[in-house]
């Protein structure tokens, strides 16, 4: 259930900060923080903000959330499931490289959400310049950082639990 806590506290904090980096990095008048269409007429035309940044976090936040609540609960009915065929789990041993681990994917998996809405814009730039993607970028950002940030946490982790084990010794 761990990792189900994590993923729980991680996903949102990596949309946010996804959110934060796309508008820190970007003027009001971006073409970016248009309204998409179909989100505007399912909404009445009434945003609950009627800044575009306002308009662009409700609308990443409209393609964040559904994901997020299904990818929770994939994630719990997979733990049910291996709780159920195998029993309930042992205690896992503690090791150093498991305390490494946790910060440094966290650490990891924030920098990448930052540097895959980064890339993902540029390319989304190139490829369909003029499309509305960012809202949709955005909200995906965190999902896609995380098979980028596993092994290059699990490499990482490596040193940080040799001076963990160092120190303590």
């Amino acid at each position: 259930m761990s990792f189900f806590r994590q993923a729980a506290l991680v996903l949102p904090s990596a949309f946010l900060l996804g959110v934060l980096f796309f508008l820190l990095t970007h003027g009001h008048d971006d073409p970016a923080f248009a309204a998409y269409p179909f989100l505007e007429q399912w909404a009445g035309g009434q945003y609950v903000a009627s800044a575009p940044e306002g308009r662009f976090v409700e609308q990443s936040a409209v393609f964040f959330l559904p994901t997020y609540l299904l990818t929770l609960l994939f994630i719990l009915l997979v733990a049910l499931a291996e709780a159920g065929l195998f029993g309930r789990r042992q205690k896992p041993r503690f090791s150093s490289y498991r305390r490494a681990f946790a910060p440094t994917f966290t650490v990891v998996f924030l920098l990448a959400t930052a540097v895959l809405v980064a890339v993902g814009e540029r390319e989304a730039a190139r490829l369909a310049p003029g499309a509305l993607v960012a809202p949709v970028l955005v909200a995906v950002a965190p999902f896609g950082a995380a098979p980028v940030a596993f092994p290059v946490a699990a490499v990482l982790a490596a040193p940080v639990a040799f001076l963990l084990r160092a120190g303590s010794a």
